[in-house]
């Protein structure tokens, strides 16, 4: 539909941009009615939040390299969208801690 926000399982992005788009689905695709509860902008569904293993690793080792997994948990309406795909990829930079940009 035109003019909804979705947020899909991070694959050949950055951390910021990906953190950028959570914000973003959560600003305006999201209705909070307390305490963390959010709900569906467009239908009233409640959110539902999946689990995803991100592979965190340099964009120069083509998503095969020895790149670190974190676990992030991407937000999605049941109803308007399609269940986030359990696996997908970080591309960072030397010496980035993914986990503690994810928890800040």
């Amino acid at each position: 539909m035109e003019g909804e926000c979705r947020l899909q399982t991070p694959h050949h992005v950055s951390v910021d941009s990906f953190m950028a788009d959570q914000a973003l689905f959560l600003a305006t695709a999201c209705l909070n009615y307390g305490h963390r509860q959010l709900h569906c902008a467009q239908c009233g569904t409640r959110i539902k939040w999946e689990g995803a293993f991100i592979s965190a690793h340099r964009m120069d080792e083509r998503c095969v390299g020895t790149g670190t997994i974190v676990e992030v948990d991407i937000p999605y309406c049941p109803r308007c969208e399609e269940t986030p795909y359990v696996r997908g990829c970080f591309h960072v930079r030397d010496g980035q801690d993914v986990a503690a940009q994810l928890a800040a």
